[in-house]
């Protein structure tokens, strides 16, 4: 019969659980993810205010086609799509997997 040594054996399953565990992170990092709130911008242009609301400040348009990464947050008919910009959820399409309705 052949004998390894207690140490060895506790040294190599160690040395499989972290190659395992580094082997299954990598895993889902091969395919590409939608973010948890991913939208493409319907309208012609789109265009992103400071505040939620019609009368506030434009900040930036968005084109039609263009992906863009929200938040959750809804208010009064606007997303937001980064903290003081905003822009009407009716011209936002969520993309297959986002997390988020519009």
């Amino acid at each position: 019969m052949f004998l390894v040594p207690r140490p060895v054996l506790l040294a190599g399953a160690g040395l499989i659980a972290i190659v395992y565990a580094l082997g299954a992170d990598r895993a889902d990092s091969g395919a590409a993810k939608p973010a948890d709130c991913a939208f493409r911008v319907s309208a012609d242009v789109l265009n992103v205010r400071s505040d939620p609301h019609q009368g506030a400040a434009r900040v930036d348009r968005l084109n039609a086609g263009e992906q863009v990464e929200a938040t959750a947050n809804v208010v009064a008919g606007f997303r937001e799509i980064r903290t003081g910009r905003w822009t009407a959820t009716e011209f936002l399409t969520p993309l297959p997997g986002s997390a988020c309705v519009p």
